[in-house]
């Protein structure tokens, strides 16, 4: 920093502890003019933190004093070099005002008026009546997977429950109780829909057609050192294919609510024009 600038606030840290000509009042403290237009410490004490170092308190003194003043000088160039035109601004205030008014208002009556309850019935009879809107445009997969050390002695027993995994006498929990045991990574929650572009962040798998793989592939070993990856595909749907309701399900409950929400304001716009008008608070020329 220029010598100049810090003997200015080598004087403002004193003025802090003693009266004088750059006090404001006997409670405040004058740090820049520019122009007509003062800045001072009341004005930037909501952003000085308690508790902080000295050396930190006047640096955030500093880089705010600085910053005031250098966007101070460019305003007020604009002022001076604009046209009067350019520079009223009362009319898209108040547009940006009414703006903000509506949009608190319309979210408090929301939150206040909605109903969210969303039932299996409900997202169910949506999914069936739009059917043509849930075409996927990506692959999606049921299955599961382990990583496991290349050296691990669990290596045959691991290949051997993978490849089982669609014979229904498998114990879900003695797969789920060896993945923990024995995989440095793992993945069994084979009832969910996954996009296969987020199990190929997982499992290093090389594929130029991921719907040819997907048809040709259940079982799938791969080795990555120093990791052996055992992947089951219990299920798959291609890109283009109707999506599978529970993949939706999340989607459908937005949809839903964000349809209540849109009824809700228009019931409440309508009530109110309804009112005025009945009161005759208005009036159309």
């Amino acid at each position: 920093m220029k010598k100049g600038l810090k003997s200015i606030f080598l004087i403002f840290l004193l003025s802090l502890f003693a009266c004088g000509p750059n006090r404001i009042n006997s409670e405040d403290i004058v740090l820049a003019r520019v122009g007509d237009k003062y800045l001072s410490y009341s004005d930037i004490g909501d952003y000085i933190a308690s508790g902080i170092r000295p050396d930190d308190s006047l640096q955030l003194v500093q880089s705010f004093v600085n910053t005031w003043v250098r966007n101070e000088i460019l305003v007020q160039h604009a002022i001076n070099n604009l046209p009067d035109s350019l520079t009223d601004f009362d009319k898209q205030l108040q547009e940006y005002r009414n703006s903000l008014l509506l949009f608190q208002f319309k979210k408090l009556y929301i939150d206040q008026q909605l109903d969210t309850l969303v039932t299996e019935k409900q997202v169910e009879e949506y999914y069936k009546q739009h059917l043509a809107d849930f075409q996927l445009k990506e692959s999606i997969v049921q299955f599961s997977f382990i990583q496991m050390d290349e050296n691990s002695p669990q290596l045959e027993a691991a290949r051997k429950m993978f490849k089982n995994l669609g014979d229904t006498t498998t114990n879900r929990l003695e797969v789920e109780n060896f993945c923990i045991e024995n995989g440095t990574d793992y993945y069994t929650d084979d009832e969910k829909w996954i996009r296969f572009n987020d199990l190929l962040n997982k499992v290093p798998i090389t594929t130029y057609n991921k719907s040819v793989f997907l048809k040709n592939h259940r079982f799938i070993e791969l080795k990555n050192k120093p990791y052996i990856f055992f992947l089951y595909i219990k299920d798959f749907k291609v890109a283009e294919e109707l999506s599978p309701l529970e993949f939706e399900n999340e989607k459908i409950r937005k949809i839903i609510l964000n349809k209540r929400k849109i009824i809700l304001i228009d019931n409440m716009e309508s009530a109110l024009f309804e009112r005025a008008f009945q009161q005759k608070n208005f009036e159309i020329y």
